[in-house]
């Protein structure tokens, strides 16, 4: 309701600058003078009268609600603003995605892409995170990526993404050479491992 006596205040303050140039184009048939400030005057009441619905247009658009039909003819409003959902950057690049399993770490915040059953050389003592992985048709809340000898939250049975690995710290008897060389990452689809690379620890 507060807008259509909003409107309707308006639209008779918009009348009554029309009539005040009516008025004057007569009085400028007696009076070149008045006929002059009459005409102004009735110019600034025609314009604030307009002004005043422009406003009540954009309150009234910032409510969400329909504007006035004066703001939709003249396109004078201002849009109620519209939050478009930002892209979703691509993680995997798209020349892997036919590759099969790849797994995301990040070294010295570096990305690396591993492709399955390849190998990344780590200098020992660097920290390492697993970003994540990807396996083509199967959605990102289904599979785990074990790093098998470092245990980030015992708690969270077998899936290491998003922790920082020290090197220096992994379990030497988890290692395949047993001397803390060579680890390895499993994806795991419940119990079914999916996908293996591995982390060389170089001196």
């Amino acid at each position: 309701m507060e807008f259509e006596l909003g409107y309707l205040l308006a639209l008779a303050v918009v009348g009554l600058g029309i009539l005040g140039i009516i008025l004057a184009l007569a009085i400028n048939e007696i009076n070149k003078t008045k006929f002059i400030i009459s005409f102004i005057l009735s110019i600034i009441i025609l314009g604030l009268g307009g002004y005043y619905y422009y406003l009540i247009g954009l309150y009234q658009s910032k409510k969400g609600l329909a504007i006035g039909p004066l703001n939709r003819i003249l396109r004078i409003y201002r849009p109620r603003s519209i939050s478009l959902m930002p892209e979703k950057k691509k993680v995997v690049p798209s020349e892997l995605e036919s590759k099969g399993t790849v797994v995301i770490i990040e070294v010295e915040s570096k990305k690396n892409f591993l492709k399955e059953r390849t190998h990344l050389k780590v200098k020992k003592g660097k920290k390492l995170k697993i970003i994540n992985a990807f396996v083509p048709g199967v959605k990102k809340d289904l599979i785990r990526v074990n790093f098998v000898g470092f245990v980030g939250d015992p708690k969270v049975k077998a899936d290491d993404r998003g922790y920082e690995i020290d090197t220096s710290s992994l379990m030497k008897k988890y290692s395949l050479n047993k001397e803390g060389s060579c680890y390895k990452i499993e994806v795991m689809k419940g119990k079914e491992i999916i996908g293996t690379v591995f982390i060389d620890l170089i001196q």
